[in-house]
């Protein structure tokens, strides 16, 4: 008899043998080295454009970032603007950072998530949720691990202890994950910089913080709205995501206690006809087709009046 080709074993079909905490574990590991590879790869590329300094007579050569700059700030000597060549090794560090950042961790963590439903039918068409991000959102903060939102959020830190948000103490354990609150900083300013309808939402929320609290510093109002905005694409993320998973999927919190506040989840690309099927299949049981169809009109109304503003 001839025998059977043995089939090469690829990187999914390992990680299928794996016990799921196994894998969520790996996932969470690359996700860090990703963030630290990005941390030293920001810090070497600043150095490497830093291409002008101001240097006195006494020999202190101080990097000028922009301007211009006529005293010496060390000695108030006059000084002179002189140029310099990034250094080669440098940049040669840089290259190795780059290769690393878009390489194999980027690539297996694209490979976790392209075939999950969570990622094609929803986390890819939310501007702000990249694939690194929707790994660790489909691996460690998956719909079917909480029972409710309000757990999710406590995990993330993002609850509230005595009216404020829970701060780390020296010597106590906290009762919810840093990294995951760290994770949620991150995707609050993805949505500050590049979202599109949790851009909206932010861009709403600081409005309404620097309208109802102006005892605070804008520094307090962006960390509220970037904090709210993230609360509520997790609710948004919990309410759909269990729903495309198949699961009991409980009425949005805020839904209960204001119900004409309550928000729908809106896509930032629909395809053709793609407004009503979602509709239909995840949202109809919680809101009306008409709230649905205003919040996306808004949101158009929104984007239309953001291009004409950057014009």
């Amino acid at each position: 008899m001839p025998r059977k080709k043995k089939v090469e074993e690829t990187p999914q079909m390992e990680s299928e043998k794996k016990p799921v905490e196994i894998v969520e574990q790996e996932i969470r590991e690359l996700i860090k080295t990703f963030y630290q590879i990005q941390k030293l790869r920001v810090a070497v590329e600043l150095r490497t454009k830093l291409t002008k300094f101001s240097l006195c007579p006494n020999g202190h050569l101080i990097p000028l970032r922009e301007g211009s700059r006529e005293r010496c700030p060390i000695c108030d000597a006059p000084v002179k603007i002189v140029s310099k060549e990034p250094n080669p090794i440098l940049l040669n560090i840089l290259d190795v950072l780059k290769n690393l950042e878009r390489g194999d961790i980027l690539k297996r963590l694209n490979e976790s998530v392209k075939d999950h439903i969570l990622w094609k039918s929803y986390l890819s068409k939310i501007k702000g949720v990249g694939p690194v991000m929707a790994a660790y959102l489909i691996s460690v903060l998956n719909p079917a691990k909480f029972d409710t939102v309000s757990k999710m959020w406590k995990y993330c830190g993002l609850h509230v202890v005595n009216g404020k948000a829970p701060r780390r103490v020296a010597g106590q354990k906290t009762d919810w994950n840093p990294f995951a609150r760290a994770m949620m900083w991150r995707l609050g300013e993805s949505f500050r910089m590049v979202g599109g309808f949790y851009r909206m939402m932010y861009e709403k929320f600081f409005e309404d913080c620097t309208r109802n609290h102006k005892d605070w510093t804008k520094a307090h109002c962006i960390a509220h709205a970037r904090r709210v905005t993230v609360k509520l694409f997790l609710s948004h993320y919990y309410y759909l995501g269990r729903k495309m998973l198949g699961l009991d999927a409980r009425e949005p919190y805020s839904c209960v206690i204001k119900p004409h506040e309550c928000i729908p989840p809106i896509f930032d690309e629909y395809e053709k006809d793609e407004e009503r099927v979602i509709y239909q299949l995840y949202l109809k049981d919680t809101w009306s087709w008409e709230t649905f169809k205003k919040w996306i009109d808004a949101y158009k109304k929104w984007l239309k009046a953001r291009e004409e503003y950057e014009k």
